[in-house]
C-alpha cells in the first residue's frame, strides 16, 4: 500500500467536509502522516459601477478570519489529542485554485475532500470545487460522499 506522508484536507465546515475529515484523519493516523486542514475563502466584496466598493469592512473581515481560525484550530486540537500531527492554514482566494496551489506548494501526497453533491443548473453553470481540484491537482484526490448522498437522498 502506498504511503502518504502529507495529507491535505480542505475544510469548509459543512457536513461534506466533516465526512472527509474523518476519512483523512483515519488515513493520517494509520500511516503516521501529517494532516493539513485548509480553509480557503473568497472575500465577499463587490465593486459596482457608479457605486464603488460594496462589502464588508476590513474590521468585519478580520473578525471573520479570526472566527475561522478559531474553528479550524478547534478541529485540529481534537485531532492532536488523538495523536495526529496537524497543521492548519486559512487562505483568501478562489477555493479550488487555493487548494490546488497549496497542495503543490506544501508537497501534499494526497488531498481528501468531500463533494458538495451539486446537480442540475447550479452544477452546469459553476461545476464543483471537488471536480476542479480532481482535474487540476498534481497529486491523487480522494473524494468522500456524505451518508445522505450514498443512500440516494
Amino acid at each position: 500500500m502506498k504511503s502518504y506522508d502529507k495529507i491535505l484536507c480542505p475544510v469548509d465546515f459543512s457536513r461534506f467536509a466533516e465526512v472527509a475529515l474523518v476519512e483523512a484523519a483515519a488515513l493520517a493516523k494509520g500511516m503516521g502522516s501529517t494532516l493539513m486542514l485548509l480553509h480557503a475563502y473568497q472575500n465577499p466584496a463587490y465593486v459596482l459601477p457608479m457605486s464603488g466598493y460594496v462589502g464588508p469592512t476590513a474590521d468585519m473581515i478580520g473578525r471573520m478570519r479570526q472566527q475561522l481560525t478559531d474553528e479550524l484550530e478547534a478541529l485540529a486540537e481534537k485531532l492532536r489529542k488523538d495523536g495526529l500531527t496537524v497543521e492548519t492554514e486559512i487562505i483568501e482566494g478562489i477555493p479550488y485554485k487555493s487548494i490546488v496551489d497549496r497542495a503543490h506548494e506544501w508537497g501534499a501526497d494526497l488531498i481528501v475532500m468531500g463533494t458538495h453533491g451539486r446537480t442540475g443548473l447550479s452544477h452546469a453553470l459553476t461545476g464543483s470545487v471537488a471536480e476542479r481540484v480532481v482535474r487540476l491537482a498534481s497529486c491523487p484526490v480522494l473524494i468522500t460522499r456524505s451518508p445522505a448522498e450514498e443512500s440516494g437522498a
